[in-house]
């Protein structure tokens, strides 16, 4: 078993902080902090991943479109397709890849 505090020892720094949390067989859940500004450029991903915004505003690429999520907003991205993030301000951001 683990517990811990989601939103202890941030750090907001000049690019992405991606820390995991849990791995386990068929999924990886990370912690991403991400200064404002702060930018994951799209990228293609061989993997399915859930998003869900912890803290702040962030515009998500999702193959040709941009979409803005805040607090308590989550997106769902198929494996194999377009993805990036660009922080709008200080943000936390929960992943879960398989």
């Amino acid at each position: 078993m683990i517990t811990a505090n989601i939103m202890e020892d941030l750090v907001f720094q000049e690019g992405p902080d991606k820390q995991p949390l849990v791995k386990r067989e068929g999924y990886t859940v990370i912690r991403i902090s991400l200064g404002n500004g702060t930018m994951i450029p799209p990228h293609m991903a061989d993997h399915s991943a859930f998003f869900l915004v912890l803290k702040g505003t962030v515009i998500f690429t999702a193959g040709e479109r941009e979409v803005e999520l805040k607090e308590n907003q989550y997106i769902a991205m198929e494996a194999g397709q377009l993805r990036g993030m660009h922080a709008l301000e200080d943000s936390v951001v929960l992943g879960v890849r398989d």
